[in-house]
């Protein structure tokens, strides 16, 4: 029985570990940053033929690509560079945790002597198979979320570069390529190999912007593009024009943060209440005691 339990504890604990190793931000992915630099982005598709060796997470999660009724996040995923693919082999990962984890339980239950009905393990590994398929959705959301307020702050960082450049006598072109060549953060190396995407298809610097910014649905990117556009073709001066887009766009960032912060005051408003309503209940409690039971 010692044996039994040792395995249906080592085999929990493998699955808390795994668990626990997906819930934490995933590595770049070196292949999405590869295929940036075609002209469309390659989306993994089941059973299609790319190079490569992909790993066996990615070859489950294009065969389970085709399943109906299943969303995917394809915007959030672009912002965090993980593949459809991917998303879909964690579903498969946690939804057969799920599934596997209740049985586990009562098998470790009933080597202890116990004994539950049938439909407790099943109706539990169905229940929770069904809970952590979604799991993926919400870890992809908030990372996503987060990362969209990084591209924000670097993408306003830019349009400052963009504005010195173009101050500095440099042609529309050259500047947003300078520019981007100065920033190490992941903002400035995806703007930057899309600008060498489009100089490598041909295309004007901007156009490759305004591809980006609809990928990724960040409206201050194609407001960058626009400007760019007309400085490239009319040759109109833009450094305030893109000063002023900067300054909105640090504005925006700062009243966001500013309503998080007041959003996370009140929410800290009923714990600080229950915590002062606690400390004066022990410390009053002593005297009102006293009070009534003295004698």
């Amino acid at each position: 029985m010692l044996t039994w339990l040792i395995l249906a504890g080592a085999a929990l604990g493998i699955g808390l570990a795994v668990l626990a190793a997906e819930l934490r931000p995933a590595p770049p992915d070196l292949g999405s940053a590869l295929e940036r630099l075609h002209r469309e982005p390659v989306r993994p598709r089941a059973g299609d033929g790319r190079d490569g060796d992909p790993d066996l997470g990615e070859r489950i999660g294009r065969r389970l690509l085709g399943l109906p009724g299943v969303k995917i996040p394809v915007r959030e995923l672009a912002l965090i560079g993980r593949t459809p693919a991917l998303f879909m082999a964690h579903k498969a990962m946690f939804s057969l945790l799920g599934l596997l984890m209740p049985p586990l339980l009562q098998f470790g239950y009933s080597a202890m002597g116990g004994t539950l009905p049938i439909a407790v393990p099943v109706l539990g590994s169905l229940v929770l198979s069904a809970g952590l398929w979604f799991v993926p959705d919400v870890v992809v959301r908030s990372e996503a979320k987060e990362a969209k307020v990084e591209y924000l702050h670097g993408i306003a960082a830019y349009l400052e570069l963009v504005a010195l450049e173009r101050a500095a006598d440099c042609g529309p072109a050259e500047a947003l390529h300078r520019a981007a060549r100065v920033g190490r953060g992941t903002v400035f190396r995806r703007i930057s190999d899309t600008l060498d995407r489009a100089a490598l298809d041909r295309l004007p610097p901007w156009d490759g912007l305004e591809t980006l910014s609809v990928e990724l649905a960040l409206t201050p990117l194609q407001d960058l593009a626009d400007i760019m556009r007309i400085s490239g073709t009319d040759g109109a001066a833009v450094y305030r024009a893109l000063r002023a887009r900067a300054r909105n766009l640090r504005a925006e960032l700062l009243t966001d943060d500013l309503d998080r912060a007041n959003v996370d005051s009140e929410r800290m408003v009923a714990p600080g209440s229950a915590l002062v309503t606690l400390m004066t209940f022990l410390i009053a409690f002593p005297a009102i005691y006293q009070m009534f039971h003295g004698g």
